[in-house]
């Protein structure tokens, strides 16, 4: 149990979804729960990456602080990334769902998230961790539930340039899709080319993939999930199966090696980010890396 001192509740003011709205709620229903003493703020964003910035820097030392991010799984990708650099070393990560897929939430909640605040009950989980060169830098960078390689890097990366609605959204799906190719990439020193490259903690992806039915929160191991490089048609086939038994899981460990050959989209709970060409890229579990609540 976790007596919280101060609670900082992050969301984004021109979300698509629900991100104001979910965030004034859980404040209105803190500030009925929680004690007198406990500090409780609302914290909106301003720009694209400014939740990370936000969850890096708030907080008092010594006290116990909670960082509640009301986003999808890309926004709280963020919290969780700055609050590992928090120099409070006491901080807890929270996550109202409030995005498209919401699949980090899905796969952990009791469904009694502000009682658990209130009680102080918190959990500890494993994360996946990326280690690589961007913009020939050393990089590293968490996720909570998913890093992808091949199709779901490459359809995100088009869709953040795109304006969406509801309207749009399955079109330019379905445009991306036959727009991509494959991903090639090195392991074990045989060069592979992928369609769809998944290392999941997670066991739905996107609301209706289904990954992988044996998933521990916290043993610091991960899925591997793949489709290989095929027609078109026979990708779709496989991703609709997966939408029913599930995709293929290929293994379950706690490290994987890979090398690109040239630059190489990945995509982290959402985030897509541009591997170097010519680089080493280690995935990792990370057992009891983020103590949160979800």
């Amino acid at each position: 149990m976790l007596n919280i001192d101060e609670i900082f509740i992050i969301y984004n003011p021109v979300s698509t979804g629900a991100s104001q709205k979910n965030a004034h709620r859980l404040y209105t229903q803190l500030k009925k729960r929680m004690p007198k003493t406990t500090t409780i703020e609302l914290m909106k964003t301003e720009y694209s990456g400014h939740a990370e910035q936000i969850a890096k820097s708030v907080g008092t030392k010594g006290k116990k602080t909670l960082i509640v991010s009301s986003s999808g799984d890309g926004g709280y990708n963020e919290v969780i990334n700055g609050a590992l650099k928090n120099p409070n070393k006491t901080v807890v990560t929270g996550l109202i769902p409030s995005g498209n897929a919401n699949d980090h939430h899905r796969g952990l909640t009791n469904g009694q998230f502000v009682e658990d605040v209130v009680a102080g009950r918190t959990m500890k989980i494993e994360l996946l961790k990326v280690n690589t060169k961007i913009n020939g830098r050393q990089w590293q960078r968490y996720a909570h539930s998913y890093v992808g390689i091949g199709l779901s890097p490459a359809i995100g990366k088009e869709l953040t340039k795109a304006k969406l609605n509801i309207f749009n959204e399955k079109w330019l799906l379905l445009k991306f899709f036959f727009k991509f190719t494959h991903a090639k990439i090195i392991v074990n020193r045989e060069v592979r080319s992928y369609s769809s490259l998944i290392f999941s903690t997670v066991s739905v992806m996107s609301k209706v993939i289904k990954l992988s039915k044996n998933i521990a929160p916290n043993d610091g191991k991960f899925q591997v999930s793949a489709i290989y490089h095929q027609n078109k048609l026979r990708v779709l086939s496989w991703l609709l199966i997966a939408t029913t038994r599930g995709l293929e899981e290929h293994a379950t460990t706690s490290r994987y090696k890979l090398k690109s050959i040239k630059s190489l989209p990945i995509q982290l709970d959402g985030e897509v980010f541009t591997i170097d060409k010519n680089t080493r890229v280690t995935v990792s579990g990370e057992k009891n890396a983020l103590v949160c609540i979800v």
